[in-house]
């Protein structure tokens, strides 16, 4: 029987469960119900009202975007988790590189996942009262958690590369602008860099276009925890030449 990697056997208990990650959990999901409340107009009573088209959609990409940042965030350290280690922690580990590396991405899955699946009542709920097909809330995982799995592993990559907190913080943000915003301004086919964009096309089903975003997606995570591996081996050959 293969064994659980260890590194995401201990990420994933305080990741998931450790109060800290429960406060995450609840700023998430309060953000998500504030925003939500507010789509609603004073009177619910009229449904003619509250059809909006492409409001849905506008809430599956505020989702997207926020299960991304959490991702992202404690994968870097702006948000630390009691009790969880960082990569460049576990350099110091008899682990090698390889399972540090593959711990911390499946950490970043499986924490992404939570927050898609404790947010999806929200987001349901605001689609059945708008009258909205439900059909873009079942498709939407399968950009999101990509993206948001992406976005992890470069949080990772940031954890080992920069010792400055601030130059870390800076750069995640910058990133998440980049992908999410600023890439949304590109030309086609360019554009589907951005997650908003793919989410935009999702009514239209898993077509092309939101594969291949979603195989950028995975692509930027393959190579951000080559980079990781790469990074501890060089953060323990100097610590051995010292």
């Amino acid at each position: 029987m293969t064994r659980m990697n260890p590194v995401y056997r201990n990420d994933v208990r305080f990741r998931l469960t450790g109060p800290k990650a429960i406060n995450v959990v609840s700023i998430y999901l309060t953000l998500l119900g504030v925003l939500a409340m507010l789509t609603l107009p004073p009177d619910v009573g009229h449904l003619d009202e509250l059809r909006q088209e492409g409001l849905l959609r506008a809430m599956l990409i505020v989702q997207m975007v926020l299960v991304a940042y959490f991702t992202s965030a404690t994968a870097c350290g702006e948000i630390v988790i009691d009790g969880e280690k960082s990569a460049w922690d576990l350099a110091a580990s008899p682990f090698s590189s390889q399972v540090i590396a593959r711990g911390k991405v499946a950490t970043s899955a499986a924490f992404a996942a939570m927050l898609i699946f404790v947010g999806l009542p929200i987001v349901t709920t605001i689609g059945a009262i708008r009258g909205e097909s439900l059909w873009p809330v079942a498709l939407a995982p399968a950009v999101g958690l990509p993206f948001a799995v992406g976005a992890g592993s470069l949080g990772t990559l940031y954890s080992v590369w920069f010792d400055s907190e601030f130059t870390r913080g800076f750069v995640h943000w910058l990133t998440l602008v980049a992908l999410v915003v600023a890439s949304a301004a590109l030309p086609a086919p360019w554009n589907l860099i951005s997650p908003a964009r793919s989410l935009q096309l999702i009514d239209r089903g898993i077509g092309p276009a939101v594969v291949l975003a979603v195989l950028g997606y995975l692509l930027i995570a393959a190579v951000a925890t080559m980079l990781v591996r790469s990074r501890l081996d060089t953060i323990r050959r100097d610590a051995i030449a010292n």
